[in-house]
């Protein structure tokens, strides 16, 4: 990456004092957690757009900040006869240890959110991805998980974290200019509004 990457590193090295990686910040430590930090902010990209669906990813770095992770996204299908949903990559958690196995099943997601829970969402696990649909029963819950500024989930042995950081977010701004084909930042708000949009729905 560029020279924005370097100042990342070192920002975030400075602000969270007791880190060995920028991916694997405590920010609210259980015994066997695996956490990163993670941009408040939406984006989509030429890339995550297709005719028949539109996606919304949340970005992480790696420990050296040279490669851009992909931990989250909020996936927009065109046709209201499929549920948008939240899908979670495994991927550089389990790298980093979390105990999760490659399941291809229904789940129970426990969540505690800002610290206050636990409440449980049905979802799927395929393989190492995790999704949990925004159903008409499960709407305002999911919806407390986009907006919360620290999302704990539970499966079974695996615990991880996912924490949002002002400073992480004013330096992943630059570095997602110059390394996505980027084509908007999107609080969730913003986002739900734009897939309501794109679904040719109304609000709710």
């Amino acid at each position: 990456m560029t020279r924005t990457a370097i100042l990342l590193a070192a920002a975030l090295t400075c602000s969270l004092v007791g880190s060995s990686a920028i991916a694997q910040v405590q920010p609210a430590p259980q015994t066997g957690e695996i956490a990163a930090t993670v941009t408040t902010f939406w984006i989509t990209t030429k890339a995550h757009t297709r005719p028949d669906l539109k996606s919304y990813v949340r970005y992480s770095v790696n420990k050296d900040a040279t490669t851009l992770i992909q931990q989250m996204s909020f996936v927009c299908p065109k046709s209201r006869r499929t549920f948008t949903h939240l899908d979670f990559f495994l991927k550089d958690m389990i790298a980093q240890g979390a105990p999760y196995p490659s399941l291809h099943d229904k789940i129970d997601g426990q969540f505690s959110l800002d610290g206050q829970g636990p409440f449980t969402l049905p979802g799927v696990s395929l393989g190492i991805e995790l999704y949990f649909d925004r159903s008409p029963v499960a709407y305002k819950q999911l919806d407390q998980v986009l907006n919360a500024k620290l999302i704990q989930l539970r499966l079974g042995q695996a615990k991880l974290a996912y924490n949002t950081d002002g400073e992480f977010d004013e330096l992943m701004r630059e570095i997602l200019r110059e390394n996505t084909s980027l084509t908007g930042f999107f609080t969730t708000k913003a986002m739900l509004a734009d897939c309501r949009k794109y679904r040719g729905e109304s609000a709710r």
